[in-house]
């Protein structure tokens, strides 16, 4: 089964605080904000973490040079991760939540009410992705259930996944699992703490994600060998094309997920 996966997340150092007072930094990390992944059977999983340092990604920003400085401008802090990624969460949980806030204000204080109450620990999210990728659970869809689970074969002396969708036919099929994400690196190692160390993977995961990125980029190359055509302009204007897939709610896990299946279908039916 393929799965496409997209994930949000605070990077680097952040800052080490006792009774609110900062006293240096820790090591470089990389928090999980939020997880969206699609199976190529249409089945979606989404979750946004309660574990994660939300006053470092509140307060996180880089600096904005003015070069406009004679017009008294100034430099800039430029919050980021605060408007990009925490805001889109925060009127996604007000808008299907329908909470009710006497102050219906993007603050720290109303968005940590509503992660702590509607975010999951990762723990609980690392339980929930072996259920949606592996076996044993039910995941609702749009309405339609459907169960997974594995059945012994002794003939074979191994082990088969087994899907039943609501009204159909169980269908068997071999536990190959692969994961794809774009520019996978970061998002990738974000999954695979949600389990611990490599090593405690479920069983069924592979240890590497695939990069939809370098996937495009081979396939680019081949398409261009032995042409006039170079790597920057074909990918220009495969990107203008009117087959290649648009990002709608960029930075949002799940619309991201949705966009590399659909990047995938373009890598191998269009390309």
């Amino acid at each position: 089964m393929k799965y496409f996966m997209d994930s949000e997340f605070l990077e680097g150092t952040q800052k080490k605080r006792i009774f609110g007072f900062c006293y240096g930094e820790t090591k470089p990390t990389i928090d999980l904000i939020s997880i969206g992944i699609v199976a190529e059977d249409g089945r979606e999983y989404y979750a946004i973490s309660k574990d994660f340092n939300l006053k470092e990604a509140w307060n996180r920003y880089d600096v904005k040079k003015d070069f406009g400085k004679p017009q008294g401008l100034g430099d800039k802090k430029v919050y980021w991760i605060r408007e990009n990624v925490l805001k889109p969460i925060f009127d996604e949980l007000v808008h299907q939540k329908l909470t009710i806030f006497d102050d219906w204000s993007f603050t720290y204080e109303n968005i940590k009410k509503l992660i702590n109450k509607y975010g999951k620990s990762n723990r609980l999210i690392a339980e929930e992705i072996k259920g949606f990728c592996d076996c044993g659970s039910i995941i609702s869809n749009n309405g339609n259930n459907f169960y997974l689970y594995k059945e012994w074969d002794e003939s074979v002396q191994d082990w088969w996944d087994v899907e039943v969708k609501e009204g159909n036919q169980p269908i068997r099929y071999k536990n190959d699992n692969q994961f794809y994400a774009y520019y996978a690196g970061y998002d990738w190692v974000a999954f695979c703490w949600l389990f611990g160390k490599m090593i405690n993977l479920p069983q069924g995961f592979p240890m590497y994600c695939i990069d939809l990125k370098q996937e495009l980029d081979n396939k680019i190359r081949v398409n261009i060998k032995n042409t006039n055509y170079s790597f920057s302009q074909y990918l220009k204007d495969i990107k203008n094309s009117r087959n290649y897939p648009k990002q709608i709610n960029e930075h949002d896990a799940l619309s991201d997920a949705r966009w590399n299946k659909k990047l995938h279908e373009f890598i191998n039916n269009s390309l």
